[in-house]
């Protein structure tokens, strides 16, 4: 599953079954849980802008999974990013501009507690 990819596929809902029932109101988006603690945001067009990861058995390409430390995600991911804090949550970024995506690990007590996939659409 990739960002920019169209949700309403068949080869999404062959693997996720059909999704119809939205777990957030959010204006411009609709949210859906795929499966427990894995959440996708779809525009307008049909198209996958965010992926929000909440379940510590899915980890990134880079290894880094939920409850790993700020240091792993550091290590993994380099020096070149940005902070900043939401809902109680210290983040860190990193931002792929040849991509146009970008990926934040939200940390509690300096541990993941959930990481999310966007592209540049998302605000």
């Amino acid at each position: 599953m990739f960002l920019n990819e169209d949700f309403y596929s068949e080869e999404i809902s062959n693997k996720y079954e059909k999704m119809t029932e939205q777990s957030r109101d959010v204006s411009d988006y609709a949210y859906f849980e795929l499966k427990k603690g894995m959440e996708v945001a779809v525009n307008k067009t049909g198209e996958m802008t965010r992926l929000i990861i909440y379940n510590s058995n899915l980890e990134t390409e880079k290894g880094i999974k939920i409850g790993d430390k700020k240091e792993d995600v550091i290590n993994a991911y380099g020096s070149n990013q940005y902070f900043r804090s939401e809902q109680g949550a210290n983040i860190i970024g990193y931002v792929d501009k040849k991509r146009e995506k970008s990926i934040e690990f939200w940390l509690i007590d300096n541990k993941v507690n959930m990481y999310r996939f966007d592209n540049k659409s998302m605000k």
